[in-house]
């Protein structure tokens, strides 16, 4: 690992040290006013890149630990998919709270959490394979077409998101519309760490991981922070933001909270509350 990976990794730890606490913060405050899917993966993605930059100090010193280094890679890549998943939740709340009948929605919501569930399966399956030269060529197919449904998720919830705001704002409850504008401000955002990721498993996968300007470990470190780093922590900032908001305004609102951390809220009752 040459300087410049130090100092990214160095970066990491430093801007997530205090943002992980922060982010546990809001999740947690958050939380019983859901949805769950929104704020856990945010949770989860603060803890893994602050955990990615000490294990990127670590291969370091360890370069030839392939368990190591393979656990470092996942990590930097789980990126996308933990910031989608938040996208995904905040336009189903936004969809179920206004537009409640309506089918083809319902339909939209489904088929892209399978996509995304069904991408995550192959991106982990990919990263399993990681030390192994042999099936190279696996994993970079599992790689790309995990990337490509990720991608088309996120452009077909960015689509959404413009549809809402610019077509369907009058339908839309008082205080949701935030969620709809903030959506479509960390959305092209993505895209740039999306356009990255699928670089990098066109790029830098397989025998291609130690000479690729894309690879996240020993390619480019400049270019891994700019589209891949700065992305994904704007994105994080988002979605904190608009956690602090839904806690903050949940009884100027009328949001009502979960008995428990696992409760499921009575839809009976939530249905004719704004939310």
């Amino acid at each position: 690992m040459d300087s410049a990976h130090r100092a990214s990794a160095i970066a990491q730890i430093i801007v997530y040290a205090p943002t992980v606490p922060v982010t546990l913060y809001v999740g947690v405050r958050v939380w019983k006013y859901g949805p769950r899917l929104a704020w856990f993966p945010a949770m989860v993605f603060a803890c893994a890149r602050l955990t990615g930059g000490v294990l990127m100090l670590a291969s370091q010193n360890d370069p030839k630990n392939t368990s190591l280094l393979t656990a470092t890679i996942v990590l930097l890549n789980i990126g996308l998919v933990l910031l989608i998943l938040p996208l995904h939740a905040l336009t189903r709340i936004v969809l179920h709270a206004n537009f409640p009948d309506h089918g083809r929605k319902k339909l939209f919501l489904i088929v892209t959490r399978i996509l995304l569930l069904i991408s995550v399966i192959l991106l982990s399956a990919a990263g399993g394979l990681n030390g192994s030269p042999h099936r190279a060529n696996v994993q970079s197919m599992l790689s790309k077409i995990a990337y490509f449904e990720f991608t088309f998720v996120l452009l077909a919830l960015m689509s959404t998101a413009t549809w809402l705001y610019f077509f369907e704002q009058q339908k839309i409850q008082d205080g949701q519309m935030i969620y709809i504008k903030w959506l479509l401000i960390a959305s092209p955002i993505l895209c740039v760490r999306a356009a990255f990721g699928i670089i990098e498993v066109f790029k830098a996968a397989g025998k291609n991981v130690l000479t690729s300007i894309w690879s996240p470990m020993f390619g480019n470190a400049v270019l891994f922070s700019l589209m891949a780093l700065l992305p994904e922590f704007i994105v994080l900032c988002v979605f904190i933001y608009l956690g602090h908001y839904r806690y903050s305004t949940a009884n100027q609102y009328g949001l009502l909270a979960r008995a428990g951390w696992f409760k499921k809220q009575d839809k009976t009752k939530t249905a004719a509350v704004p939310v």
